[in-house]
């Protein structure tokens, strides 16, 4: 683990978080300085949003590079977020301590053991996993009106039950008609009409699952195509940013907009899994006034298409 970071308070800070995953620390103070040091290919480096900024994109390397807020308590600037977003950093965290604690450890710990997959890794232990498996594609309203109702349910506010049928309805519209590719990469269900059936079998299903922990609620739409590429979607989602919220057309993008965290695990040509956590413990406005960042791509399967 490096951290790269000028502020000697936040370096203790970042020290004590990372030390939980047991690999040695080693702190730096530059850019330059982290550059170096990330040299074995499990390094992962945690950089203030400052020095991150000092480079066009992520420094090439086989290590992982996330992007965190710097010293204080204040949140990420959305502005921030969106240029490292747009310089295609795959991991920009927005939110100070302690929120931040609760993304940094997963996102460190999901790059040392290999493991991407799972909204779990970010649930308190205890939290009851629930699932919607779409048999058909008509299903979508369906499914989006259960997660709704079980939101209600749970004594969640009613404006996060309009966050997460926003939420839900993008992910899985983007699974059931932007993931399937055939042989030449051509999204060939991306024109289909959203009232036609089509029966969700082999690599045609697509599968909702939520759960809260009273810290968070989170959402995760898995389809079985890995088509989607992190570039992309993060150019979408800078775009719609910087254009002041306005996601017309850009599902994702309205998706990460309405979400604290957007995080995607890719293995190529197999599997994508969209997770967005909402945090229902603060008013909007006590938090970043963009959410965090975050794309994993594990290996490509050979043979896979995507």
């Amino acid at each position: 683990m490096v951290i790269a970071h000028g502020d000697r308070k936040s370096q203790r800070v970042l020290a004590r978080v990372l030390g939980a995953t047991r690999c040695p620390v080693e702190i730096v103070g530059d850019l330059a300085a982290a550059v170096a040091a990330a040299t074995a290919p499990d390094t992962v480096v945690v950089i203030d949003h400052a020095l991150a900024k000092a480079h066009a994109g992520a420094p090439p390397g086989p290590a992982a590079w996330i992007a965190v807020p710097g010293e204080g308590a204040a949140p990420a600037e959305t502005t921030t977020a969106s240029e490292l977003i747009a310089a295609g950093w795959r991991h920009v965290c927005t939110h100070p301590m302690p929120v931040l604690v609760e993304e940094l450890l997963p996102t460190v710990q999901k790059h040392l053991r290999g493991d991407l997959f799972g909204l779990e890794k970010y649930m308190a232990w205890g939290a009851e996993v629930r699932t919607f498996a779409l048999e058909d594609a008509t299903e979508r309203d369906r499914a989006v009106a259960q997660l709704t109702r079980d939101v209600v349910g749970a004594g969640l506010q009613d404006r996060i039950g309009s966050l997460v049928s926003v939420i839900a309805d993008e992910l899985l519209v983007n699974a059931l008609y932007t993931a399937p590719v055939d042989a030449a990469g051509k999204r060939f269900r991306r024109d289909e009409p959203r009232d036609k059936k089509r029966a969700l079998v082999d690599r045609d299903a697509v599968a909702l699952r939520w759960a809260t922990d009273g810290r968070y609620l989170a959402i995760e739409v898995v389809d079985r195509w890995g088509s989607l590429d992190p570039t992309l979607v993060a150019a979408r989602i800078a775009r719609a940013a910087d254009s002041g919220g306005d996601n017309t057309g850009m599902g994702l993008a309205l998706a990460y907009a309405c979400c604290n965290h957007l995080v995607f695990d890719v293995a190529p040509g197999t599997t994508t899994e969209a997770i967005a956590l909402i945090d229902v413990r603060f008013r909007p406005t006590e938090l970043a006034r963009t959410a965090s960042y975050h794309a994993f791509v594990g290996p490509t399967v050979e043979g896979g298409s995507g």
